[in-house]
């Protein structure tokens, strides 16, 4: 009887791991997880020269990892198994006080691409200041939620000090053109705890963070000043999980999306990528509907995106290079320029340089988020 039972339990073991491992190998690829709101890795070519190096054997494991069956549904048990034993933190997040979910980003700033985009920075200002004078020069590079929400961190949480990486940066640029985000969102946070700076389920900052740090831009280069009050302040979604939420595989306490529109309006319209694209909203409402609730500005990520205001003679027009933190902070400048353009490198191919002489910008302004900016190859491309 033992060993009829032990040939059952060895054909039912093998069936599942040879099941799995065929239905892994048939199952159509998938291009996106539009839970995690990001590209997979799709399986590599077979060569000899990947298999004798090695790289075959990385790559495929990465491709397993992103297309394992019933990859979700693992994702989410194996979360929570975790919290049912009081783990603190999770697939480089942390399990914050008052249900933030904050990413700790290791090795992110002690890498080589890291350091090397300082200097790319740097060689990129110092290029500009031929041309233009510091107030009409910006970088932001914004900190992540894990330094400006420290205290909300478990007992013990032991991040990288992301205030080293920004003061490197800040000593790189030209004198003027320094914009000191942290300090901005440490004086709001501890004026007031109870503003919500960045979201608790998502890597991004909150539309009122960002007008927090507009404002002290605006002020500091003596373009304008905005206030609170000359705002109607909407909330568009209580519904909103983002993309730590989902790279834990977890339902979380849902994040509110807000939308500041001013009380005298003005007149814009948007060209999308130099193509005969126009739209009359920087807000696309039919994203509220879809799990990528943030691409509820602009649209998401495009290469370049020109806002222009027909009725407005500042002779100014404003550039600003950026990531997906730019979204809810653009609209805030709008109105103080004749035109102001969203481009992201990574997603813009043709030459920077070339666009930039052909527009005759006035302003130009760097933003990004500290982590996006550090991990993004694509800064090389701003000296190209």
């Amino acid at each position: 009887m033992k060993k009829h039972q032990s040939v059952y339990l060895n054909t039912i073991f093998l069936l599942l791991i040879f099941g799995f491992a065929a239905a892994n190998i048939l199952r159509p690829q998938k291009e996106r997880s539009e839970t995690e709101n990001r590209t997979l890795v799709k399986r590599p070519a077979l060569t000899w020269d990947s298999l004798i190096s090695g790289e075959f054997a990385k790559e495929y494991e990465s491709y397993l990892s992103d297309q394992f069956i019933l990859r979700d549904q693992w994702i989410t048990l194996r979360t929570g198994i975790e919290r049912a034993c009081m783990k603190q933190e999770l697939n480089d997040v942390y399990f914050a006080s008052d249900d933030y979910l904050i990413e700790k980003h290791t090795g992110t700033f002690t890498q080589e691409n890291a350091q090397a985009n300082i200097t790319r920075l740097g060689a990129f200002f110092q290029n500009l200041e031929a041309s233009y004078s510091p107030e009409h020069l910006g970088c932001i590079i914004v900190p992540n939620a894990v330094k400006v929400l420290s205290e909300k961190l478990p007992a013990f949480a032991d991040p990288y000090d992301e205030k080293l990486y920004l003061d490197q940066l800040a000593a790189a640029l030209p004198e003027g053109v320094w914009i000191d985000a942290l300090d901005v969102l440490a004086r709001s946070h501890e004026a007031d705890g109870s503003r919500q700076l960045y979201y608790r389920t998502d890597h991004h900052w909150t539309t009122e963070a960002a007008f927090e740090v507009c404002a002290a831009w605006l002020r500091e280069k003596g373009i304008g000043n905005l206030e609170a009050d000359q705002f109607h302040v909407t909330t568009v979604t209580d519904f909103f999980e983002g993309t730590i939420a989902s790279k834990l595989g977890i339902a979380h306490r849902a994040d509110s999306i807000q939308r500041w529109d001013p009380v005298i309006p003005y007149d814009y319209y948007l060209v999308y990528n130099q193509s005969d694209e126009i739209r009359n909203s920087m807000y696309q409402e039919s994203y509220l509907d879809t799990k990528d609730k943030y691409a509820y500005f602009y649209g998401g990520n495009n290469g370049l995106i020109e806002t222009k205001m027909p009725d407005s003679r500042t002779g100014r027009k404003l550039l600003i290079i950026k990531d997906s933190y730019a979204h809810c902070f653009a609209p805030f400048a709008c109105g103080l320029f004749d035109e102001v353009d969203l481009l992201d490198p990574r997603y813009y191919n043709a030459s920077i340089r070339e666009l930039m002489a052909s527009k005759s910008y006035t302003d130009v302004l760097v933003l990004f988020n500290a982590a996006g900016f550090a991990e993004e190859t694509a800064i090389a491309r701003l000296l190209s």
